[in-house]
């Protein structure tokens, strides 16, 4: 019997943790269920406000959901963003999905000069 990374937790291995801002290009959902995305970032921006915005232009995006620096998940309606500071990952979770949700998105980090920002295209797949 080996002592390993408990189950679950695997694909961390596969990701290049705490190195660069990633998030998918893509993620899809069904409408009425639920949707989580990840949001990888550099190790330095713990303790940085993490957020997801939500529009075509990283400069017109409105903020949907931010972590205020905390660890402890935030919530705003049907959306919910979580911050793990020891695996440099932001949890994004949409709950109940609906057609409006589809479209673009930015995994954003405040910081003092230009935000660091990656988008993400969301597509919902009727239920």
């Amino acid at each position: 019997r080996t002592m390993g990374i408990s189950p679950g937790w695997g694909w961390l291995l596969l990701l290049p943790v705490c190195q660069a801002l990633t998030v998918p290009r893509e993620v899809s959902g069904r409408a009425g269920e639920r949707l989580s995305l990840r949001c990888w970032y550099p190790r330095g921006y713990e303790n940085y406000n993490k957020y997801w915005c939500q529009g075509h232009s990283r400069v017109s995006c409105h903020k949907v959901v931010e972590t205020a620096g905390q660890e402890a998940p935030q919530q705003h309606g049907r959306v919910s963003i979580q911050d793990n500071h020891i695996f440099c990952v932001v949890l994004l979770t949409m709950e109940d999905l609906s057609e409006e949700d589809a479209g673009s998105y930015w995994c954003g980090i405040e910081r003092t000069g230009s935000d660091l920002m990656e988008p993400v295209t969301v597509r919902v797949v009727p239920g």
